[in-house]
């Protein structure tokens, strides 16, 4: 019976660590948007919330109609009519965080003045959505940064 258990712990071992490395298929956000375009305005002007709350916000079709009511809708790919019309964008969620951590746009662009780079990458440089994460945002990714940054890191910071 041991034997038999082993092999079982054996076979579910390798199917997770190949499902830990093999790529992932890359997500597909509903509009071809090219951040490398409206990089210039800065992040927090679409992502709201991103300087003072907690929370970036996604954007949605009345934050694209700020500038796109009357501007020319030249991109490819973009179904204008529906935005036009302020419909919901159904917009792929890339960066996901466990329920068992807590992030504040706030303190961490806000007040320890971060660049969205720090945690984004060069996401602002890109032509196309990103299909997945730009960083690997985990516990040694997110303390490396706090101890080059020399910030706290005690554990009830961060984890509820």
């Amino acid at each position: 019976m041991s034997r038999l258990l082993r092999l079982a712990a054996l076979t579910l071992g390798t199917a997770a660590a190949w499902m830990l490395l093999l790529p992932r298929a890359p997500l597909c956000q509903p509009i071809a948007f090219n951040h490398a375009r409206h990089a210039g305005m800065g992040c927090g002007v679409c992502h709201r919330g991103a300087l003072e709350q907690a929370r970036a916000g996604i954007p949605d079709a009345a934050v694209c109609l700020k500038c796109h009511a009357t501007a020319p809708r030249a991109a490819a790919g973009v179904k204008w009519d529906a935005v036009a019309r302020a419909q919901p964008i159904a917009w792929v969620r890339v960066s996901h965080l466990p329920e068992h951590s807590m992030f504040s746009h706030r303190r961490h662009v806000g007040l320890a003045l971060l660049e969205c780079t720090s945690c984004h990458a060069d996401v602002g440089t890109s032509a196309v959505p990103p299909g997945r994460p730009p960083l690997r945002l985990d516990m040694d990714a997110c303390l490396d940064c706090h101890k080059r940054e020399g910030a706290n890191q005690d554990c009830a910071g961060c984890h509820r």
